[in-house]
């Protein structure tokens, strides 16, 4: 039997109860959020006990609680509450790690303020490279000055560099004492949740307790590899998932579905309101309204820290989401990234020895000036701050994907469709942790018998770009998404599957074939310039040339353009364009050609414009 949660307590810990064991077994990832899933085995002795789930996530949306129990028990009552007490404590690593950030900040202190030292003797002495005098200088003593100026010089020089390799290093081991810092601190002092169950039974039972919960902080996106050995075979579309947790509990080995759903927007169907026409209600200036908007940005935000005093980078400076436990710091240049989770809007920075800021990310480029605060220089700091920035463990359990239309079935995976969402059931176990970095999931693969077909605009680009089409796209339940190319196993650069089309067939930018070779030369024995009367009269040609070197036959469409005047005092006529489909409202052509292999076609550009003589008029 399943029962929602009927009661929200915040009461004190209590000491009632007996514990459950539990292990995650079973985790669906939404667009946005999760809905996790608990099981634990328990003896339910005959009459009314009370269960308690304890150590769980503080991030659990108490409304979405349901409990389930085998065998036949009756779930009663289910109740979550919050737990103070059980928290992680700082240890030795903390203090230690502490300490060593704070002597690497004293150390580049100390190394800046020698630079400063060489910097000014080494302006004294060219200030001070006159010494001739009032009677002149000989040669020996010419000498010895230049003797002098070049070694103490090339002294200077040498020990500067070294410095600036040496601060340079100190400030790499700094980011990377304070990723582990708050790599560390984002596991101490956090509380937990608790949820407390009561069960009835009609006698002694073995029984399988589940609690399933959503947890907001998580979250999939969907990334595909294409991979084209050549067009006349099948487009391999791997279908993959990015996905990220920052529930503060570790997925283990756990039986992972990605559902096209989002639970986090609101499912309440709009109304429409009456629509009053009155004077300036639509044409508003919103240009003041955008500058100084404080509406929060979705997605990634990036930036630079400095200090304002001396405008240098400051680098292990960290970076909050306030109120979460996500969070980065800055690298050895300052630059930061940072992605905002659903509802939160504020940045907190902190740095040892410099007064903290908050801000609101309104904005998905923040560059931040920080303020040396004197105080704090002698002090140390423990927070609880957020996450690892780059550190990524390895993913266990990783394969490769399954080929869905070919039957090459490598991971099991079953695709079911319901009324509002897509789900893919990866039945094998993955882990996850709860660490806010994406993780790469295997989902499927498809060969698809793609379209091919080539485009060139020799104008513009000497270059034939492969397109794929694929047809009747909706089948393969495809998402918005980058797309990483492979063509003939190289790496094309990234793409974007943009599914807001209206067109029964997708297509994709592939990448140039350096196999279609084409250029565009201008017909000096068609070109000419005239002058009859008032008018001026000239004459332009181009010769355009495709050749496929590859083995199989392609088609390729060529675009190309001649003017369209917008006065009557200039008149342009198409004289040759080959057999061009022709759009006269914007003078484009277009040439649809198949070529065999080896075989090669010329087309032909040819038009005239004729204008006033006293008019300058640049034709290309």
């Amino acid at each position: 039997m399943i029962i929602s949660l009927i009661g929200l307590t915040l009461a004190a810990y209590s000491e009632g109860g007996k514990e459950i064991n539990s292990e995650i077994k079973n985790v669906t990832v939404y667009l946005q959020g999760a809905e996790v899933s608990r099981e634990g085995f328990v003896t339910v002795p005959k009459g009314t006990t009370t269960f308690i789930f304890k150590g769980l996530s503080s991030k659990i949306s108490p409304e979405s609680i349901q409990v389930s129990a085998t065998n036949g028990p009756m779930v009663v009552s289910v109740t979550h509450s919050m737990d103070y007490l059980n928290k992680a404590t700082a240890g030795k690593d903390i203090k230690l790690l502490e300490t060593r950030r704070k002597e690497i900040l004293d150390s580049i202190k100390l190394l800046n303020n020698f630079k400063t030292v060489y910097v000014q003797e080494k302006d004294m002495i060219l200030s001070n490279k006159s010494i001739a005098g009032d009677n002149g200088v000989n040669v020996n003593e010419l000498e010895q000055a230049a003797t002098f100026f070049r070694k103490r010089l090339t002294e200077i020089e040498s020990a500067t560099h070294k410095m600036d390799n040496s601060v340079f290093g100190l400030k790499t081991n700094l980011v990377m004492i304070s990723k582990q810092l708050q790599e560390l601190n984002s596991k101490i002092d956090l509380p937990t949740s608790q949820v407390t169950v009561v069960i009835s039974a009609e006698a002694d039972t073995r029984s399988n307790i589940r609690l399933t919960y959503f947890i907001a902080d998580a979250s999939w996106i969907p990334a595909y590899d294409v991979r084209i050995k050549e067009v006349n075979e099948p487009l391999g579309l791997f279908y993959k998932a990015k996905v990220r947790q920052n529930s503060n509990e570790e997925w283990n080995n756990v039986n992972l579905t990605l559902s096209t759903g989002n639970p986090s927007i609101s499912n309440n169907k709009p109304e429409l309101s009456a629509y009053y026409l009155t004077f300036n209600n639509y044409y508003t200036d919103r240009s003041n309204l955008l500058l100084t908007s404080r509406q929060p940005v979705r997605g990634k935000v990036t930036g630079k820290v400095t200090d304002s005093e001396t405008k240098e980078a400051l680098p292990g400076v960290n970076v909050i989401v306030k109120g979460t436990t996500t969070g980065t710091v800055t690298d050895t240049y300052g630059n930061y990234q940072i992605d905002l989770p659903a509802g939160s809007d504020i940045l907190s920075y902190t740095f040892l020895g410099y007064q903290a800021q908050e801000q609101i990310a309104n904005s998905p480029v923040l560059n931040i000036v920080m303020t040396p605060d004197i105080q704090m220089l002698e002090e140390v700091v423990v927070a609880a701050y957020g996450v690892s920035g780059d550190e990524v463990a390895a993913l266990q359990g990783r394969v490769a994907g399954v080929t869905v239309s070919r039957k090459k079935e490598q991971i099991p995976l079953g695709i079911e469709k319901r009324q509002l969402t897509t789900e893919f059931q990866i039945k094998i176990p993955y882990s996850i942790p709860s660490d806010n970095q994406p993780y790469d999931v295997s989902m499927v693969e498809y060969e698809i018998d793609a379209e091919y077909q080539y485009s060139a605009i020799p104008k513009l680009s000497k270059d034939a770009y492969l397109i794929a089409g694929i047809p009747d796209y909706f089948k393969y339940s495809l998402l918005n998404g980058n797309a990483n190319i492979f063509f003939k196993g190289v790496y094309q650069g990234e793409s974007f599957i943009d599914l807001d089309t209206p067109l029964d067939t997708l297509t994709l930018s592939v990448g140039r074939d350096q196999d279609i070779i084409i250029s565009r030369e201008i017909q000096k024995d068609f070109v000419s310039k005239s002058l009859m009367g008032s008018s001026r009269k000239e004459q332009k040609s181009w010769l355009i040339t495709i050749k496929n070197n590859k083995a199989v036959p392609v088609s390729i469409t060529v675009e190309d353009q001649y003017p369209v005047s917008k006065t009557d005092d200039i008149k342009v006529d198409l004289i040759e364009s080959s057999g061009a489909k022709q759009e006269e409202s914007t003078g484009r052509l277009t040439w649809d050609l198949k070529l065999k292999p080896g075989e090669k076609k010329e087309i032909y550009l040819r038009y005239s414009v004729k204008y006033p003589s006293g008019r300058p008029l640049i034709i290309e």
